[in-house]
């Protein structure tokens, strides 16, 4: 008595349910946040999308001062210095003038420095010198960082020194030039001072000095008036 008959309990199992646990998902690892679930599909499309990133505006620009704005189109420009007015004819007279010369010529060059520089030039088999067929020169050039330059050459056939020297002066404002020239008959002896005064626009010289028993005294003038333009005299 007491023990339920196994019809009893054969009627009594379809009434009791059955469950079934799932296991939660594993925790993340230590230091990691854990993965956002997913929002359903209804609530992804209806939300708005983020907005736009601000920007932010610049502060409106300064007025420009005049003056300012002049030196700086100045300094922008494209003026050059027009460069000394002797050698205007420079770039016309190398194209129509021709170094020509008969026999054979030789220059041997030799750097004694990184300051000077000698050359031995030779000319023989010539008929362009009166009297003679041949002609022997040395010549000797001295330049240093500041601008400094010393020139000389020996004519032992003719008997002649000639040398030139430039330095700056001034500070450097202005180049000084002197020219010698001494022979042993003395026609074309010569001694010609030379100051020539460079600005960025303009460049002037000055001239005075004794040439084959005459005064020789000169001055002039070049002015850029545009990037393509320069006049003077």
């Amino acid at each position: 008595e007491g023990l339920l008959s196994p019809a009893a309990l054969n009627s009594l199992l379809p009434n009791i349910r059955t469950t079934s646990c799932q296991a939660p998902p594993p925790l993340p690892p230590p230091g990691e946040t854990p993965p956002t679930p997913p929002l359903p599909q209804s609530q992804s499309q209806s939300a708005p999308p983020p907005p736009p990133p601000s920007e932010s505006t610049p502060p409106p620009a300064a007025p420009a001062d005049s003056i300012s704005s002049a030196i700086q189109s100045i300094e922008e420009s494209t003026y050059t210095n027009p460069g000394p007015y002797e050698h205007l004819t420079g770039s016309v007279r190398g194209l129509t003038t021709l170094d020509t010369h008969d026999g054979a010529r030789i220059n041997i060059s030799k750097q004694l420095s990184p300051y000077m520089n000698i050359v031995h030039s030779f000319w023989l088999g010539t008929t362009m010198i009166p009297e003679k067929t041949k002609s022997y020169s040395c010549v000797a050039q001295v330049a240093d960082e500041s601008g400094r330059f010393l020139y000389a050459r020996v004519d032992p056939d003719r008997k002649s020194v000639d040398g030139r020297l430039h330095s700056p002066i001034l500070g450097g404002l202005a180049m000084g030039k002197i020219i010698l020239s001494v022979s042993e008959d003395g026609q074309s002896d010569q001694l010609l001072g030379d100051v020539d005064l460079g600005g960025e626009t303009f460049t002037a010289n000055l001239k005075y000095g004794s040439a084959a028993g005459g005064k020789m005294y000169g001055i002039n003038y070049l002015q850029a008036l545009t990037p393509n333009l320069s006049v003077g005299g």
